[in-house]
């Protein structure tokens, strides 16, 4: 079972918020309802129906590359990140050329806010001023914690995907919670790399850790 870290969990809709909607028309209520199901579904990937009788396997690891692009347009990186209107978003991948491959094939002829997308693998000790997006797979989980300081001078935002990547000082870290992927966020470590969340993404985050 996956063991959270410390923390809280956003709940976008709480009990008496959902008690004031219920007094309102029904038409609002059920409008209301199916834009949040709808905003949630986006974010969840889909899951085969259980089986009992036989494990379930992980989603593939094309379901997370989608992730990773999707986070794209809730980021707002500091002033001077992104250089120009063409210039491009690189995202950087280490530890996971089982992401990187299916990710490529996803962005290319796609944009994030009219920036064109480039995936890169990443080299240890590699320069991260041009990096937007440093994804680090479980392969190279160990080298998390010293790569969190680098991507927070350089406003990069540091994605992970293994049990307490956020302890190492990941921004964002996915997990899989009864075979869907699913996604948890640092805000001390956003606020650090100078970083900016939409609050659309964190409402259907599984899990936020609020800034220190």
């Amino acid at each position: 079972m996956y063991k959270m870290a410390r923390g809280r969990r956003l709940t976008p809709f709480r009990s008496d918020t959902l008690a004031s909607a219920r007094r309102a028309p029904w038409h609002l209520f059920a409008l209301c309802c199916a834009g949040y199901l709808l905003v949630l579904a986006a974010w969840a990937a889909p899951a085969p129906l259980p089986d009992d009788t036989q494990p379930q396997p992980e989603p593939d690891q094309g379901i997370k590359a989608e992730f990773l692009y999707r986070f794209l347009p809730y980021v707002e990186w500091p002033s001077g990140k992104v250089a120009g209107r063409t210039s491009p978003i690189v995202i950087a991948v280490l530890g996971a050329d089982d992401i990187a491959e299916p990710l490529r094939a996803l962005v290319r002829g796609r944009d994030a806010g009219g920036h064109p997308v480039v995936v890169r693998r990443y080299r240890p000790g590699a320069a991260l001023d041009v990096v937007h997006m440093l994804f680090v797979g479980r392969a190279e989980s160990e080298r998390v914690a010293q790569l969190a300081p680098a991507a927070q001078r350089h406003g990069v935002l540091l994605v992970t995907d293994y049990e307490g990547a956020l302890d190492d000082g990941s921004a964002i870290n996915l997990v899989v919670i009864e075979n869907r992927v699913r996604f948890e966020v640092s805000l001390d470590a956003t606020d650090k790399s100078g970083l900016k969340i939409s609050s659309r993404m964190l409402a259907v985050a599984l899990w936020v850790r609020p800034a220190s």
